[in-house]
Protein backbone atom coordinates (compact mmCIF):
# COMPACT_ATOMS: atom_id res chain seq x y z
CA UNK A 1 0.00 0.00 0.00
CA UNK A 2 2.66 1.85 1.19
CA UNK A 3 4.56 1.84 -2.03
CA UNK A 4 1.24 2.09 -4.34
CA UNK A 5 1.28 5.82 -2.36
CA UNK A 6 4.80 6.22 -3.04
CA UNK A 7 4.56 5.55 -6.72
CA UNK A 8 1.30 7.74 -7.15
CA UNK A 9 3.35 10.58 -5.51
CA UNK A 10 6.12 10.50 -8.07
CA UNK A 11 4.07 10.50 -10.69
CA UNK A 12 2.46 13.75 -9.07
CA UNK A 13 5.36 15.28 -8.87
CA UNK A 14 6.43 14.61 -12.32
CA UNK A 15 3.51 15.37 -13.78
CA UNK A 16 4.04 18.93 -12.09
CA UNK A 17 7.77 19.20 -13.34
CA UNK A 18 5.99 18.55 -17.20
CA UNK A 19 7.62 15.06 -17.29
CA UNK A 20 8.29 11.55 -15.38
CA UNK A 21 11.64 10.98 -13.65
CA UNK A 22 13.04 8.35 -11.48
CA UNK A 23 13.39 8.26 -8.02
CA UNK A 24 17.00 8.03 -8.23
CA UNK A 25 16.67 11.67 -10.12
CA UNK A 26 14.68 12.90 -6.77
CA UNK A 27 16.94 15.00 -4.58
CA UNK A 28 17.54 13.65 -1.22
CA UNK A 29 15.23 16.44 0.47
CA UNK A 30 12.40 15.29 -1.99
CA UNK A 31 12.72 12.02 -1.53
CA UNK A 32 12.73 12.46 2.76
CA UNK A 33 9.83 14.44 2.17
CA UNK A 34 8.42 11.49 0.32
CA UNK A 35 8.60 8.80 2.65
CA UNK A 36 7.55 11.45 5.53
CA UNK A 37 4.65 11.55 3.79
CA UNK A 38 4.47 8.20 3.70
CA UNK A 39 4.39 7.81 7.50
CA UNK A 40 8.11 6.07 7.39
CA UNK A 41 10.23 8.22 9.48
CA UNK A 42 13.20 6.29 9.50
CA UNK A 43 13.63 6.27 6.18
CA UNK A 44 13.14 10.05 5.73
CA UNK A 45 15.07 10.75 8.22
CA UNK A 46 18.20 9.40 6.15
CA UNK A 47 17.42 11.32 3.00
CA UNK A 48 16.92 14.78 5.23
CA UNK A 49 19.56 14.63 6.67
CA UNK A 50 22.15 13.91 3.55
CA UNK A 51 19.96 17.18 2.09
CA UNK A 52 21.05 18.66 4.92
CA UNK A 53 25.07 18.03 5.11
CA UNK A 54 24.69 18.94 1.07
CA UNK A 55 22.56 22.54 1.83
CA UNK A 56 19.63 21.40 0.25
CA UNK A 57 16.37 22.73 1.07
CA UNK A 58 16.09 24.44 4.83
CA UNK A 59 12.60 22.80 4.89
CA UNK A 60 14.57 19.64 5.69
CA UNK A 61 14.86 20.90 9.34
CA UNK A 62 11.38 20.92 10.24
CA UNK A 63 10.95 17.33 8.26
CA UNK A 64 13.81 16.21 9.89
CA UNK A 65 12.27 17.00 13.66
CA UNK A 66 8.72 15.70 12.89
CA UNK A 67 10.70 12.30 11.93
CA UNK A 68 12.48 12.61 15.23
CA UNK A 69 9.67 13.43 17.40
CA UNK A 70 7.30 10.95 15.20
CA UNK A 71 10.39 8.17 16.61
CA UNK A 72 10.54 9.51 20.00
CA UNK A 73 13.73 10.77 19.93
CA UNK A 74 12.96 14.53 21.10
CA UNK A 75 16.12 15.39 22.37
CA UNK A 76 17.68 15.00 18.31
CA UNK A 77 14.64 16.71 17.48
CA UNK A 78 14.71 19.88 19.86
CA UNK A 79 18.45 20.08 18.60
CA UNK A 80 17.94 19.87 14.81
CA UNK A 81 15.49 22.86 15.22
CA UNK A 82 17.84 25.16 17.38
CA UNK A 83 20.59 24.17 14.54
CA UNK A 84 17.99 25.10 11.78
CA UNK A 85 17.23 28.62 13.38
CA UNK A 86 20.85 29.39 12.52
CA UNK A 87 20.49 28.75 8.56
CA UNK A 88 20.06 31.30 6.10
CA UNK A 89 16.16 30.65 4.21
CA UNK A 90 14.85 28.49 7.87
CA UNK A 91 11.58 29.06 8.17
CA UNK A 92 12.50 30.16 11.88
CA UNK A 93 8.67 30.48 13.60
CA UNK A 94 7.66 26.86 12.11
CA UNK A 95 11.35 25.43 14.27
CA UNK A 96 10.35 27.76 16.85
CA UNK A 97 6.79 26.41 17.08
CA UNK A 98 8.08 23.08 16.58
CA UNK A 99 10.67 23.00 18.90
CA UNK A 100 7.98 24.24 21.62
CA UNK A 101 6.13 21.38 21.10
CA UNK A 102 8.62 19.12 21.59
CA UNK A 103 9.69 20.46 24.47
CA UNK A 104 6.22 20.41 25.91
CA UNK A 105 5.79 16.88 24.89
CA UNK A 106 9.40 16.68 27.45
CA UNK A 107 7.22 18.24 30.04
CA UNK A 108 9.75 20.46 29.75
CA UNK A 109 7.57 23.81 30.25
CA UNK A 110 10.10 26.51 30.81
CA UNK A 111 11.91 25.28 27.31
CA UNK A 112 8.39 24.96 25.64
CA UNK A 113 7.71 28.50 26.96
CA UNK A 114 10.85 29.93 25.53
CA UNK A 115 10.36 28.42 21.94
CA UNK A 116 7.15 29.44 21.66
CA UNK A 117 7.95 32.96 22.53
CA UNK A 118 10.40 33.02 19.80
CA UNK A 119 7.84 31.92 17.45
CA UNK A 120 5.30 34.90 18.34
CA UNK A 121 8.57 37.24 18.12
CA UNK A 122 9.51 35.52 14.83
CA UNK A 123 5.68 36.83 13.16
CA UNK A 124 3.08 37.88 15.89
CA UNK A 125 0.24 37.10 13.71
CA UNK A 126 1.23 33.65 13.70
CA UNK A 127 -1.49 32.15 16.27
CA UNK A 128 -0.64 28.53 16.81
CA UNK A 129 2.16 29.26 18.93
CA UNK A 130 0.44 32.08 20.87
CA UNK A 131 -2.41 29.29 21.88
CA UNK A 132 -0.11 26.64 22.87
CA UNK A 133 2.20 29.29 24.72
CA UNK A 134 -1.20 29.96 26.54
CA UNK A 135 -1.72 25.96 27.60
CA UNK A 136 2.07 26.36 28.70
CA UNK A 137 1.61 28.83 30.96
CA UNK A 138 -1.77 27.62 32.10
CA UNK A 139 0.49 24.55 33.52
CA UNK A 140 2.52 26.05 35.32
CA UNK A 141 0.34 28.19 37.16
CA UNK A 142 0.87 31.68 35.39
CA UNK A 143 -2.99 32.44 34.91
CA UNK A 144 -2.74 36.02 34.41
CA UNK A 145 0.02 35.44 31.25
CA UNK A 146 -2.08 32.67 30.27
CA UNK A 147 -5.39 34.56 30.23
CA UNK A 148 -3.59 37.20 28.18
CA UNK A 149 -2.22 34.97 25.41
CA UNK A 150 -5.64 32.93 25.28
CA UNK A 151 -7.36 36.35 24.91
CA UNK A 152 -5.20 37.28 22.27
CA UNK A 153 -5.27 34.20 20.50
CA UNK A 154 -8.91 34.82 20.05
CA UNK A 155 -8.38 38.20 18.45
CA UNK A 156 -5.98 36.70 15.69
CA UNK A 157 -8.54 33.21 15.53
CA UNK A 158 -11.77 34.85 16.14
CA UNK A 159 -13.46 31.96 14.02
CA UNK A 160 -11.28 29.14 16.05
CA UNK A 161 -13.47 26.21 16.23
CA UNK A 162 -11.78 25.99 19.75
CA UNK A 163 -13.16 29.54 20.83
CA UNK A 164 -16.14 28.37 23.18
CA UNK A 165 -13.71 25.97 25.02
CA UNK A 166 -10.78 29.09 25.09
CA UNK A 167 -13.55 31.04 26.81
CA UNK A 168 -14.46 28.59 29.17
CA UNK A 169 -11.02 28.12 30.29
CA UNK A 170 -10.58 32.19 30.73
CA UNK A 171 -13.64 32.65 32.85
CA UNK A 172 -12.40 29.69 34.96
CA UNK A 173 -8.93 31.64 35.40
CA UNK A 174 -11.27 34.86 36.09
CA UNK A 175 -12.90 32.59 38.85
CA UNK A 176 -9.25 31.33 40.24
CA UNK A 177 -7.55 33.98 40.04
CA UNK A 178 -10.24 35.77 42.22
CA UNK A 179 -10.22 32.74 44.85
CA UNK A 180 -6.48 33.31 44.84
CA UNK A 181 -6.47 36.56 46.21
CA UNK A 182 -9.48 35.63 48.94
CA UNK A 183 -6.71 33.41 49.97
CA UNK A 184 -3.98 35.41 49.79
CA UNK A 185 -6.35 38.57 51.67
CA UNK A 186 -6.68 35.26 54.93
CA UNK A 187 -3.34 35.01 54.58
CA UNK A 188 -1.93 37.86 54.76
CA UNK A 189 -4.43 38.71 57.70
CA UNK A 190 -3.22 35.64 59.34
CA UNK A 191 0.16 36.29 59.49
CA UNK A 192 -0.75 39.76 60.41
CA UNK A 193 -2.31 38.27 63.52
CA UNK A 194 0.52 35.76 64.14
CA UNK A 195 3.26 38.86 63.96
CA UNK A 196 0.57 40.30 66.77
CA UNK A 197 0.49 37.83 68.91
CA UNK A 198 4.26 37.27 68.71
CA UNK A 199 4.76 40.96 69.62
CA UNK A 200 2.26 40.66 72.28
CA UNK A 201 4.21 37.61 73.75
CA UNK A 202 7.37 39.04 73.66
CA UNK A 203 6.18 42.53 75.16
CA UNK A 204 4.78 40.42 78.05
CA UNK A 205 7.47 38.28 78.57
CA UNK A 206 9.78 41.91 78.11
CA UNK A 207 7.34 43.04 81.24
CA UNK A 208 7.89 39.98 83.50
CA UNK A 209 11.34 39.94 83.01
CA UNK A 210 11.86 43.48 84.35
CA UNK A 211 9.28 42.64 87.11
CA UNK A 212 11.34 39.81 88.28
CA UNK A 213 14.30 42.41 87.72
CA UNK A 214 13.07 44.55 89.94
CA UNK A 215 12.04 41.90 92.26
CA UNK A 216 14.71 41.11 92.82
CA UNK A 217 16.50 44.25 92.65
CA UNK A 218 14.43 45.73 95.94
CA UNK A 219 15.09 42.13 97.99
CA UNK A 220 18.68 42.83 97.69
CA UNK A 221 17.77 46.38 98.69
CA UNK A 222 16.20 45.08 101.37
CA UNK A 223 18.18 42.57 102.46
CA UNK A 224 21.02 45.13 102.55
CA UNK A 225 18.79 47.46 104.83
CA UNK A 226 18.07 44.74 106.98
CA UNK A 227 21.98 44.08 107.41
CA UNK A 228 22.65 47.65 107.88
CA UNK A 229 19.93 48.07 110.91
CA UNK A 230 21.66 45.20 112.78
CA UNK A 231 25.48 46.82 112.71
CA UNK A 232 24.19 50.25 114.14
CA UNK A 233 22.31 48.22 117.15
CA UNK A 234 25.45 46.65 118.09
CA UNK A 235 27.77 49.57 117.33
CA UNK A 236 30.24 50.34 120.69
CA UNK A 237 31.42 53.84 121.51
CA UNK A 238 33.89 52.50 122.92
CA UNK A 239 34.43 52.81 126.22
CA UNK A 240 33.41 49.36 127.08
CA UNK A 241 36.50 48.21 129.65
CA UNK A 242 37.45 51.60 130.33
CA UNK A 243 38.85 52.57 133.48
CA UNK A 244 37.54 55.46 135.72
CA UNK A 245 39.20 58.31 136.68
CA UNK A 246 37.78 57.16 140.06
CA UNK A 247 39.73 54.12 140.54
CA UNK A 248 42.20 53.69 142.59
CA UNK A 249 45.58 52.15 141.74
CA UNK A 250 47.06 49.30 143.21
CA UNK A 251 50.44 51.46 143.24
CA UNK A 252 49.30 53.97 145.82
Amino acid sequence: MKQNIRKFLLAALAALCGGFFSAAELSDFTQGELYFRQNEPQKAASYLKKSIENGGDPKAYIYLAMCYFQQGKYADALSVCSTGMEVPGANKKVLAYDAGNIAFAMENYAEAEKWYSLAIAADSAYAPPLLNRANTLLKTGKLTDSKDDYINYLKLEPESPQSETIERIIALIDSQVEEQKKEEAIRVAEEKKLKEEEHRIAAEKARREHEEAERRKKLLEDVASSLQGTGMVNMSAGAEGTVGYDYESELE
